[in-house]
């Protein structure tokens, strides 16, 4: 398969992206799925730590998932502490050769290798689960959701993490004063593509167009307003996240202001 533009400009990111990356230390913030599994804390306010909660609920011994676009394999790191036999593919194979060594660093077994979401080289009904973060808004999404549904196991499930678009607020954040202060160009520093979007309403109907079996789980109100005042870092829970997560509860119909979303689908 050859690669068509978009994807010759995200393969030429993140090759550059892992070059940055290689300099990182391989400790990586275990803490998501660590504390989970100890019973030491539980985030359901935060989007991240949410979805491994999905990936903690849903295991079962002996089953496998796809870490769907694993870029240097800090997430399918995290997701191996649960127990199941991860796989992962990336357009680059600069970020495949360090999620390799991560890893062997950490004494993990992984199966990865550089593959595109529209073609996935897997069998039919192969995976119990599949994660993914951050990254339909890079990928051709109805024909990676088609390839995601033909690897599921039927059964199985899918989560995906992703930005969405709020309409109006999206006005506000595309305002030439929000922009001075937290630009949207094309940056390493800032981890942003040239083709990266929101998930808008049509690619939210080809997700349920693909997968009927699909509940919303939405975040991100109030929180949008982190990245003026906290560090990406920061290891604290976020007080603005919590207050979105008891928002959400109390008024469910505020979900359609969620900047983020992790669909959970089914097949």
């Amino acid at each position: 398969m050859s690669l068509t533009e978009r994807q010759k400009r995200e393969k030429e990111y993140y090759d550059l992206y892992a070059q940055k990356y290689a300099d990182i230390s391989f400790n990586i913030d275990l803490s998501p799925v660590i504390a989970p599994l100890e019973n030491k804390e539980t985030r359901p306010w935060n989007s991240y730590w949410s979805i491994y909660a999905h990936a903690i609920k849903e295991y079962k011994p002996k089953t496998k998932l796809l870490d769907f676009g694993t870029g240097p394999g800090e997430n399918a790191l995290r997701l191996s502490l649960i127990g199941y036999d991860i796989y992962g593919f990336d357009i680059s194979d600069k970020n495949i050769q360090l999620a390799n060594k991560l890893f062997e660093h950490h004494a993990k077994p992984g199966n990865f290798q550089v593959a595109f979401a529209e073609k996935l080289p897997y069998p039919s009904n192969f995976f119990d689960l599949i994660i993914g973060i951050d990254i339909l808004h890079h990928v051709e999404i109805e024909q990676s959701l088609k390839e995601c549904y033909r690897v599921l196991r039927p059964g199985g499930k899918a989560f995906f993490r992703e930005p969405v678009e709020v309409s109006f607020l999206d006005r506000i954040r595309e305002s030439k004063p929000i922009q001075f202060f937290a630009p949207k160009k094309k940056s390493l520093k800032r981890h942003i593509t040239e083709d990266e979007r929101k998930l808008n309403k049509q690619d939210d109907t080809i997700i349920k167009s693909i997968f009927p079996q699909c509940k919303k789980h939405s975040f991100f109100l109030f929180a949008r307003f982190d990245k003026f005042y906290r560090k990406g870092s920061d290891p604290k829970p976020s007080l603005l996240e919590k207050l979105d997560y008891v928002l959400f509860q109390l008024f469910p119909a505020l979900s359609k202001l969620g900047g983020a979303v992790i669909y959970e689908l089914k097949k």
